[in-house]
């Protein structure tokens, strides 16, 4: 298949995972990961009765975290684990912040010699379903069974927000604890627009009349980031699901024969294409980075960007005066049925590996990051709510995207991505031509529809379903 500037060549396969090395990250079997540990090896924690260290910590062992330091920093992490040597002022806490987490992380797995605690996130995250499958993460019951860090009444479970489990649950079991409450939406600042006088718009429609008004401003009416257009996973797998219904969605991810095919799905791509075709791509878009389409994004050069709810706290170092970040929900189709679903809920997932040499401590540091100081710290610091029920928020874009993502019926995190590599690894070159008008809507829905039938019919990739 013949690739363009708008593909984004990945860095992994799914087969060549853990024999990466530092220098190299030369690829090897992913077998060799199921060499690392085994099950008689490993630890087992379970809830004791004391509620104040229900794991039975041990206050002398020292603790290893791993922090991916990207749109939210690392601020909060260091404060958090100033609150675990509150708890243990003699466990030496050995911390790294990363961008860099394959590079950095996947060694130790193959060593048997992980982390304690990984946020698994990033460019660089570790693909969550080769960890799963090769049995190379610890399962999260008791650390969601556990008594809450403030009302021992209450377990941990009962202290989150409704549906924040389900990005990290892998076939009824939690690996993940997704630990940002995050949407995915469409930005724009809202000066430009009050001063433009232009309305934000709330359907394709209202969209593609006022994309001709912003260009003949001298603005492109969209960015993105091309060498990461995962980033559109997101809008276009909304614009899908609120046309047709969550379940199309759920079909997708189930690998459902035919589910690409889907009206709505081929409705979302002819979208997607008509923004290159007409020319409301900012030029250049297709080779250039997050940073960089952010940048253009501040400038003003752009008036629409998808990203994530990190984006004000990632940019507020450098942002200009008067920049006024404001989110707003996909655009939706004609005769869309779900107008209000939303591609939100648990983000950034921190895991604890199987053969973490703290295990205890890897789920009691987990505890204290969702305790209420442990939230509001995070919320404080990045403008941005965890998965914790009741987290305060100052900032008006933060205000505004948990508004959008109010009504839990309407929130849903489609999955192929996180659950398939090969669907992944596709998925990114795929929607980069789509959107560029690179390839046609037809070529881009028969591309995903032969994958995702390659992957149903791989006995040898293990498969997940949505509780239907």
């Amino acid at each position: 298949m013949n690739t363009t500037p708008a593909d984004r060549h990945p860095l992994f396969s799914r087969r060549n995972l853990f024999g990466a090395t530092a220098a190299g990250l030369a690829a090897s079997s992913l077998a060799a990961c199921a060499t690392s540990g085994s099950d008689e090896d490993a630890q087992e924690v379970t809830v004791g009765d004391d509620a104040e260290n229900p794991f039975g910590v041990d206050g002398k062992a020292p603790l290893d975290v791993v922090i991916f330091d990207g749109g939210f920093g690392n601020e909060y992490a260091v404060a958090h684990q100033a609150l675990y040597n509150e708890a243990f002022p003699d466990a030496k806490i050995e911390s790294l912040a990363t961008q860099a987490i394959a590079e950095t992380q996947q060694p130790r797995f193959a060593e048997g010699k992980p982390a304690d605690v990984l946020d698994n996130s990033g460019a660089q995250q570790i693909p969550m379903d080769s960890l799963v499958s090769d049995g190379e993460l610890a399962e999260l019951t008791p650390l969601l069974d556990a008594p809450s860090y403030d009302d021992p009444e209450m377990t941990v479970r009962d202290t989150l927000r409704e549906g924040v489990l389900e990005a990290g649950t892998f076939n009824g079991k939690v690996y993940a604890l997704n630990y940002v409450f995050n949407a995915w939406t469409i930005w724009y600042d809202a000066k430009l627009f009050r001063d433009q006088g232009w309305t934000p718009p709330t359907t394709w429609e209202e969209m593609m009349a006022l994309c001709p008004t912003i260009k003949a401003a001298g603005i492109a009416p969209w960015t993105y980031a091309g060498q990461h257009p995962v980033y559109l996973y997101d809008m276009f797998l909304m614009l899908a699901g609120r046309h047709g219904g969550v379940q199309v969605l759920k079909d997708i991810d189930n690998l459902k024969e035919g589910a690409w095919s889907n009206a709505s799905v081929v409705a979302a791509a002819e979208a997607m294409y008509s923004l290159g075709e007409s020319g409301f791509l900012l030029e250049g878009s297709a080779g250039i980075d997050h940073i960089q389409s952010q940048t253009s994004f501040n400038n003003n050069e752009a008036a629409f960007l998808p990203c994530g709810s990190w984006l004000p706290n990632e940019q507020a170092a450098i942002a200009p005066e008067g920049f006024e970040y404001m989110p707003m929900g996909v655009p939706y189709l004609e005769g869309s049925v779900q107008p209000g679903l939303i591609s939100a809920g648990g983000d950034e997932p921190f895991v604890v590996p199987k053969n973490a040499t703290n295990l205890a401590g890897a789920y009691e540091y987990l505890r204290i990051m969702l305790s209420k100081e442990g939230s509001q710290i995070f919320a404080d610091a990045v403008q941005a709510a965890t998965v914790v029920k009741g987290v305060e928020l100052e900032n008006e874009a933060a205000k505004t995207t948990d508004a959008l993502a109010a009504n839990p019926e309407d929130m849903f995190q489609p999955k192929f991505r996180y659950w398939y590599t090969k669907m992944n690894d596709e998925v990114r070159p795929a929607l980069g031509q789509l959107i560029n008008a690179e390839a046609t809507p037809e070529d881009f829905i028969a591309r995903m529809q032969a994958v995702a039938d390659e992957t149903a019919a791989d006995d040898t990739i293990e498969k997940f379903t949505h509780d239907e």
